[in-house]
């Protein structure tokens, strides 16, 4: 073994990294629980740019290793990258118990809380550590930004322009000062971005440094209206992004093929009355940047509503009974879509018994059949946008996780594409089922939309949903700054002024590209 795991240790070291797969593919089978193999096939992975395999390899490797100190970092690393901040909580946790004075783990850790939804934790852990540390850009950037989400923004933007003055390089600091200073002036910035903007053009920094420096660039230039930088720096964020991993657009086609073919009439026709009966959960769904998080803000000001944001219990329901759910026996499909929905629910009341909760993670799009079949009583939210703006709006997102479709503006218009095909295929099998809320109407009208979206959802007017800025709770999502403030029609056509540049973008939504 120890020769061929040094040939392959020398295959990975030169990049060869094919090769060196094959080789710890073909020692796993001999020694499966090997956790230096595994942590070798996860570092190996994560190279590879496939976050999710990496992940399964060091979870193995931390179980197998009862707890590695050194695994459990390069696990939390791994979580991290992956959008998987439940996970990067469960690995740091048990290393900070072990260096509790550790100033950089306690912002780490902090970090990962904000991602959990744990913002009041995170902030008492950031006060101790600026009383340890009391210039630390990263600190007072973290507070800044779980002050935000809960609702304190003055207090918020403050953290931020101190996390700049500290240490100006602090990209994050600086993407949050664009984000949360709608309207205001900072100097700081304008001295800042065109030294920025020099590093970009001389070129030779690491990728993922140039690229969150582009997307930081071109925010600054499209808030100083200045279109045509704008677009060049986000042009040069995505196509960097987009050379980090492989993607076919094939794949995506195949697999909204597949949840076609199986969430169909006859599913439909054998599952009438078969449903659980809870009505507690309000999906509010569709293509990310399509006016979501506005949708829930309001609901979650009524008094009986409770946001429980982008959530990931479905798709954890729903993986597990994946070869169910696809089965060709029909009865084994009804069995799956009742047992997806019965551990969804179970896990989201486990933390939250509210009357009515909300579930808007986005992607929930592709299981509206498990939704409406399994839980037939539930509310289904799809929100819409004006398609152009939702892909412009996508595409200016610098993302964490996996959106892989994101970075090519004729791959995001294809998929774009795709998620209607979808949706013409659920709003067909499941006539009346799916309450459309539309940005833009609800931009021009906002009062009588509020209304019927209410009445949709079974619910009486309250004053607190017209005035769903003024709402405190903890909001997660890029949309933070913009559900702070009345509807305001900026957005409608952000994309106007980049018309010509976003030209295959519209032509392949238009079905005119190649």
């Amino acid at each position: 073994m120890q020769a061929q795991f040094n040939q392959a240790s020398a295959y990975h070291k030169s990049g060869q990294l094919d090769q060196a797969e094959a080789i710890y593919r073909e020692l796993l089978v001999s020694e499966p629980g090997h956790p230096a193999l595994l942590a070798r096939m996860a570092t190996l992975m994560q190279q590879k740019h496939q976050p999710g395999e990496a992940l399964v390899y060091i979870e193995q490797a931390i179980k197998a290793s009862s707890g590695d100190p050194q695994l459990l970092h390069q696990g939390f690393q791994i979580a991290s990258q992956a959008g998987r901040n439940d996970l990067a909580e469960r690995w740091l946790r048990p290393i900070l118990e072990q260096q509790p004075e550790n100033g950089e783990l306690i912002e780490q850790l902090a970090g990962v809380l904000i991602g959990n939804h744990k913002e009041k934790e995170a902030l008492s852990l950031l006060k101790e550590a600026i009383k340890t540390k009391p210039q630390s850009a990263s600190a007072y950037n973290l507070k800044g930004l779980a002050m935000s989400r809960l609702g304190d923004s003055e207090k918020g933007y403050k953290n931020f322009q101190k996390s700049v003055k500290l240490n100006p390089g602090q990209l994050g600091a600086v993407k949050n000062l664009l984000t949360y200073g709608k309207g205001k002036k900072e100097p700081i910035l304008d001295q800042l971005i065109p030294q920025l903007e020099q590093k970009l053009r001389q070129k030779g920094l690491p990728a993922v440094a140039m690229m969150n420096m582009a997307y930081v660039v071109s925010m600054y230039y499209e808030k100083k209206k200045v279109a045509k930088k704008a677009f060049e720096f986000l042009k040069m964020g995505n196509d960097i992004n987009r050379r980090s991993y492989q993607y076919a657009h094939s794949d995506t086609v195949n697999h909204f093929e597949q949840i076609k073919q199986a969430w169909n009439g006859e599913l439909r026709d054998a599952m009438k009355e078969k449903g659980i009966a809870d009505a507690s959960p309000i999906f509010i769904l569709g293509m990310p940047r399509s006016g979501t998080t506005l949708i829930e803000q309001i609901l979650s000001s009524h008094s009986k509503v409770e946001a429980e944001g982008e959530i990931l219990d479905l798709k954890a329901a729903f993986e597990p009974e994946s070869k169910g759910l696809f089965s060709r026996d029909t009865s084994d499909k009804v069995s799956a879509n009742i047992r997806a929905a019965k551990n969804y629910i179970e896990s989201v009341r486990q933390r939250n018994q509210a009357e009515f909760f909300t579930d808007k993670l986005p992607y929930n799009f592709i299981m509206i059949g498990l939704i409406a079949l399994a839980m037939p009583n539930t509310k289904i939210i799809h929100c819409t946008r004006d398609p152009v703006e939702t892909c412009f709006s996508i595409y200016k997102q610098n993302f964490s996780g996996t959106h892989p479709y994101k970075n090519d503006l004729k791959e995001l218009g294809a998929y774009y594409n795709e998620y209607q095909s979808l949706m013409t295929h659920w709003n067909e099998l499941l006539p009346g089922r799916i309450y459309e809320a539309n940005y833009e109407t609800m931009v021009d009208n906002s009062e009588a939309e509020i209304a019927r979206l209410l009445e949709h959802c079974g619910l009486e007017m309250e004053s607190a949903c017209l005035g769903f800025h003024k709402n405190k709770r903890a909001v997660r999502t890029a949309s933070v700054a913009q559900v702070r403030q009345p509807i305001y029609k900026d957005a409608k056509k952000a994309s106007s002024a980049f018309t010509e540049m976003l030209k295959p973008l519209i032509d392949t939504l238009n079905g005119k590209a190649d």
